[in-house]
């Protein structure tokens, strides 16, 4: 692409015509022909990098602070750079997301689960073809990757958006992260559907306050353009300031009677589930409403309303409701989410991404639900390193609650010691109630050994995730699932 179609202060000059090949906010990846955006980031200023990517090959600059040009080089001054990198990156890839129909889901807990329910009933209700961007893989036709980030930077979006319109996707559903909104990665994309699942604790290591947590989720809906649709969770006391928030169509979902779509006589086993959902007039257009009896294979109140949201995201996009219904019977594994693994000890052995205060009262509300009343319960979890350090005392003291016993160990703990975040975890746990070992295999293998048939055992925190965060950095993990499968298979044979 040409510098003077993404810059008409280039228009017909010389230097317009130079060939963009590339835009980087990363001055190590630039390379000959790349427009360079220099980030004043939270760690680092992008200016500083400027005449690396030059000797890389940069042929375009867009900075906020004057600089020493060069003879050959473009230097653009904007004093919003971040906003230049979201309207150039749609451009320079062709407004893939406007060729699309976009859903974005955010929240506290959710996400991964909301966005992956919405790709795989679009695909079987409608038969055509949608994409996935979030924390578990990027993922459309036979492509399957892993993300650099739940919410990567805008060039990286528009980048797999690109790549998704070729390859046939006629929807993306997307994790939009607190992070990323913070940052401003999501801008200049135009999101068609916006659900929220919840708001609660989590993430205050870098937003600093629960007020700067919630804006920046509330962002994504402020922003929807007005032919918009936002999704909300009436269940939720974030409900009033979102819908206050949104200048589009607002439809609520829950088990609140108010709810466009309500949740009614939910039964819940630990192999499904069946409930009512109940649409207002709002919802389906008809004054009396309508009813719709709903049968899945997926199981705990809050994956139902996960469900439940994206079912009204697609509805309100015109799929029809008997489909949907249809697609709900059997909706496919979430990696690491409520994951189950079969096993032959006659243990109910489930993984799961649980990681904050909300998720692990929802996780074992569920599994004391459900769980054989003579069984024990045991769970397997640490807590991230230079994360919140606030909340591991009470992750300690939800488990203690409602745990047999439970085994500490790592998970994440970066350049801290995995020991140390234990004995903050354990602060309001009985110390006959825990131990803690170290190693997250040899602690998920001793969990497994302990639990007898009947009993439940949940390895919660790190879901798909297939690496630890150590000191020196991410070290390959073999992932909790495949962990706890194999550990079992070795037990079973002996």
């Amino acid at each position: 692409m040409k510098l003077e179609k993404l810059f008409n202060e280039y228009k017909g000059s010389e230097q317009g015509e130079q060939n963009i090949a590339s835009l980087v906010i990363d001055s190590r990846k630039a390379s000959e022909g790349s427009l360079f955006f220099a980030v004043k980031g939270l760690e680092a200023d992008g200016h500083a990098y400027i005449p690396m990517a030059i000797e890389k090959g940069a042929v375009a600059i867009v900075c906020s602070d004057k600089q020493e040009e060069r003879e050959g080089i473009a230097y653009i001054y904007r004093d919003d750079v971040i906003g230049e990198i979201g309207r150039c990156s749609s451009a320079f890839y062709g407004n893939p997301g406007a060729k699309m129909t976009m859903y974005g889901v955010t929240g506290t807990n959710g996400k991964s689960t909301t966005t992956c329910i919405i790709k795989d009933l679009h695909e079987k209700a409608s038969g055509k073809a949608c994409g996935y961007m979030g924390t578990i893989a990027v993922r459309y036709g036979d492509v399957d990757e892993k993300p650099s980030l739940t919410t990567p930077d805008a060039i990286e979006i528009n980048d797999y958006l690109s790549k998704m319109e070729k390859a046939g996707m006629k929807s993306v559903s997307m994790e939009v992260s607190s992070h990323g909104l913070a940052l401003r990665r999501t801008e200049g994309l135009d999101f068609d559907v916006a659900i929220f699942t919840n708001f609660s604790w989590d993430h205050l290591d870098f937003h600093k306050t629960m007020e700067a947590y919630f804006e920046a989720k509330k962002s994504l809906f402020t922003g929807l353009k007005p032919e918009a649709t936002a999704i909300l969770n009436l269940d939720d006391d974030s409900f009033e300031k979102l819908k206050e928030a949104c200048k589009c169509k607002v439809l609520s979902y829950g088990v609140n009677a108010e709810a466009d779509y309500c949740i009614k006589d939910l039964y819940m086993s630990a192999s499904g589930s069946e409930f009512d959902l109940i649409l207002s007039e709002k919802a389906c257009g008809k004054p009396k409403g309508e009813s719709y009896h709903i049968r899945t294979n997926i199981t705990a109140a809050y994956n139902i309303s996960n469900l439940t949201a994206a079912i009204a995201g697609l509805h309100c996009q015109g799929f029809d409701m008997e489909k949907l219904i249809e697609a709900c019977v059997d909706v496919k594994q979430v990696d690491g989410r409520m994951e189950r693994v079969q096993n032959e000890l006659g243990i109910d052995l489930i993984i799961d991404y649980a990681h904050t205060p909300d998720g692990f009262d929802k996780i074992f509300e569920f599994a004391r639900s459900v769980k054989n009343p003579d069984g024990r319960l045991y769970a397997v979890f640490g807590s991230a390193g230079k994360r919140d350090k606030e909340k591991r005392h009470v992750l300690g003291r939800i488990a203690s609650v409602n745990c047999d016993y439970i085994i500490l160990t790592e998970e994440d703990p970066r350049d801290e010691a995995a020991c140390d975040i234990a004995n903050q975890i354990a602060l309001e746990i009985p110390k006959e109630s825990y131990e803690f070992i170290d190693n997250r295999y040899e602690a998920i293998s001793k969990a497994i050994a302990m639990a007898k048939a009947g009993d439940m055992v949940l390895v919660l925190g790190k879901g798909d995730e297939r690496y630890l965060e150590r000191s020196k950095g991410k070290e390959s993990w073999m992932g909790d699932e495949k962990a706890a499968a194999e550990i079992a298979a070795k037990i079973a044979r002996v």
